[in-house]
């Protein structure tokens, strides 16, 4: 693989971040690799478009995000809808106007570029336009949420700018203690009811039956009567545009830093690590959604959803800028419940939603067994991508069999090479530092179209052309070398899209890069997988998930999961986790029937049983079982994805194996269980 060693050094150790990756950087180091998956990105068409969009992002946006928002939106049309909120229509002219006095406010208050504005805010249209008009002036946004630990919020406070703080009144009464001892100058209280209809029957999309989702008490005016001298609503800072005299300088570029953003904190419960995001991540993203570079089906004029917490990079790039950037408008839910999820989609009907995937489960079991919304159609519903978690194959075809009821996209027109009868579920994946770089937009769809190729395997998902992707795997020397096709490694990239850094966390940034034997950098995905020929990414587990039992024998326990999940139509979800046991380790296949399913639920554990004998003769005697069920679900983090931690901590309680086809508890069966809260069915 060539005979010189070329170096790409990817950290910056002067800001403590990650350089600007240029793909143009990467092409020569790929001497003698053309046989290996990383060299496709340069050989393909997809990869040529990537290169070619690139140098034009170079050459043509390096400026503000606002900016290249307002060239895309107001060019015609300037009364469309550019944002949605419960039946108001926020148009395109009217959005930049109110944008450009958040831009007048904020110089009013103070503010000036670099400076880092907290924000603790649901989604409400003033999300967007605040983007805008931070953005506008170089202004850079901290999106925290209210539930994080109050120490962790303290500490956010300390470090961001004390000039102003925005936050919604359903947010206020949790971090309020911690802002009243903080030096925070001015607090702007965002309400709820701000933008609400004022009039409901002139409404086009007023939904009656569900009218209670159209009002809010402002709680806003209160909060801030009771503190006038450092609050104020979201409309009496608007005023405050009228104090700046002065003329709004945009000198903003690609790497000017825009957002900060937080992962899940799934490992660090209320201390989310922070990701510090540049115009460059929203705008490559942005610019790469052009049917010409991206290959999608062309779609204009339709509607997002903003749903997932404003302090994730999902909502805020994904929804909202990638939505604008798309020529779409973005409807905002200010609510964050799976129990109304279903709900939400009526009252807003978008086109487009990311959710994770228990948000699509809970919604589809409401609307094929519980017919909560009884027969109601939901043409509207182009795509969703399920995002966060896993998306099982069982679970993809159980929410598909409700977009199919639902007569979803029957009342939307794409134009490219298909058009879609219906919505097809996608797969968003990935990691948020990269910018979420992996994705499979209708992805039953493209299983077919690719079937000569995959040859029974699945479909995985596609790096976008700016990534550049492989997988690395350790030789016998300890360094890192390139997987080969289908070979199992730690997937890593570069991307245009990577973030800045992790804030303030210099050991945590250099962690994330690993460096192979030619000297080359890649930011770490932290997952298990492979690449198939088709260039699709398969993301398997973290890091490290396999395991290593008493007998030395090595196990990864997705393979235990395929295997399951082979039974699409009577398994929905399925996680492998582990337990010990008297000195022992065994694994835990928890799995949940298909609502759909045809087969007694006896039959499929037999089954299950059986190809888990035939698959794993040798660990067979280590693999238990756990069934839930609707009445006693897995486990859900605050962020709506299906909490494994949780799963994990219960240890060996409710397990059994199968014997001569009968059930034997191997753990806290039901006798131990209060039978008011447990499901008979389970056990």
């Amino acid at each position: 693989m060539g005979n010189t060693v070329k170096k790409f050094n990817i950290l910056d150790e002067a800001n403590q971040g990650f350089k600007v990756y240029h793909v143009e950087e990467m092409k020569d180091l790929f001497e003698g690799r053309e046989k290996l998956p990383s060299y496709r990105m340069f050989s393909t068409k997809w990869g040529e478009n990537g290169h070619i969009g690139l140098k034009q992002i170079e050459e043509d946006y390096n400026r503000s995000w606002y900016s290249c928002i307002k060239e895309r939106w107001m060019k015609k049309k300037p009364k469309h809808e550019m944002f949605f909120y419960r039946g108001n229509i926020i148009g395109r002219k009217e959005a930049f106007e109110i944008a450009d006095k958040v831009s007048k406010a904020l110089l009013a208050l103070g503010v000036k570029k670099g400076d880092e504005i907290p924000c603790c805010l649901s989604n409400v249209p003033a999300v967007g336009l605040l983007m805008l008009g931070a953005n506008q002036i170089g202004a850079k946004l901290n999106c925290f949420g209210g539930h994080y630990d109050p120490k962790f919020i303290d500490v956010i406070l300390k470090e961001t700018s004390d000039k102003v703080l925005f936050v919604t009144d359903d947010e206020y009464g949790k971090i309020a203690d911690i802002v009243k001892k903080s030096k925070v100058k001015q607090v702007v209280v965002i309400s709820l009811a701000d933008y609400l209809p004022e009039n409901l029957a002139k409404c086009k999309d007023y939904e009656e039956d569900f009218d209670k989702y159209y009002h809010y008490e402002n709680k806003a005016v209160d909060y801030v009567a009771k503190n006038k001298k450092t609050h104020m609503t979201w409309f009496q800072f608007l005023d405050k545009s009228a104090k700046f005299k002065g003329k709004i300088v945009d000198d903003n570029g690609l790497d000017t830093e825009f957002l900060v953003t937080y992962t899940s904190g799934s490992t660090r419960i209320g201390f989310p690590k922070r990701e510090v995001h540049r115009n460059r991540s929203l705008i490559t993203v942005g610019v790469f959604h052009d049917p010409k570079l991206c290959g999608n089906p062309a779609a204009q004029n339709l509607r997002g959803l903003a749903l997932i917490h404003t302090d994730s990079d999902t909502d805020l790039i994904t929804m909202i800028s990638d939505s604008l950037f798309q020529g779409w408008s973005v409807a905002f839910e200010p609510e964050y419940d799976r129990d109304d999820f279903l709900e939400y989609l009526v009252v807003s009907k978008p086109n487009f939603c990311l959710a994770t995937t228990n948000f699509l489960l809970k919604a589809a079991r409401q609307y094929l067994i519980e017919k909560r919304i009884g027969s109601r159609k939901m043409p509207w519903l182009l795509a969703m991508m399920a995002v966060g978690e896993g998306c099982t194959a069982g679970e993809e075809r159980f929410i598909n069999t409700w977009f199919r009821q639902a007569h979803a996209g029957w009342g939307v027109n794409i134009t490219g090479p298909v058009r879609l009868p219906i919505v097809t579920v996608g797969l968003g994946g990935g990691d948020t530092e990269h910018g979420g770089i992996y994705y499979s937009l209708f992805h039953r769809m493209n299983e077919v179209l690719k079937a000569p190729t995959l040859k029974g395997e699945a479909y995985g998902m596609m790096p976008v052309p700016y990534a550049h992707c492989c997988v690395l795997k350790k030789n016998e020397d300890g360094e890192y070398e390139e997987c080969d096709y289908y070979e199992n490694g730690i997937i890593v990239a570069n991307s245009a899209t990577t973030m800045a850094r992790y804030k303030n966390d210099w050991e945590k940034t250099k962690a994330l890069v690993i460096t192979d034997k030619y000297g080359i950098d890649w930011v770490s995905c932290n997952v298990f997988g492979y690449i198939d020929k088709t260039g699709a990414i398969h993301m398997k587990d973290r890091v490290d998930s396999q395991i290593t039992l008493e007998n030395g024998k090595t196990v990864f326990p997705y393979k235990i999961a395929d295997e399951a999940q082979k039974d699409v139509k009577n398994l929905l979800s399925t996680v492998v986790t582990t337990a010990e046991q008297d000195g022992k380790t065994y694994f835990i296949v928890n799995f949940q029937y298909s609502p759909l399913r045809k087969d007694h639920k006896h039959d499929i554990v037999r089954a299950l049983d059986a190809r888990m004998k035939k698959e794993f003769p040798d660990i067979h005697d280590h693999i238990r079982y756990r069934r839930f069920a609707e009445r006693y679900p897995f486990p859900v983090t605050g962020a709506g994805k299906r909490s494994v931690v949780e799963v994990i901590n219960m240890g060996m309680d409710y397990t059994f194996k199968l014997e001569n086809g009968k059930k034997v508890w191997t753990g806290k069966h039901e006798k131990a269980v209060d039978p008011k809260k447990a499901d008979k069915s389970f056990f």
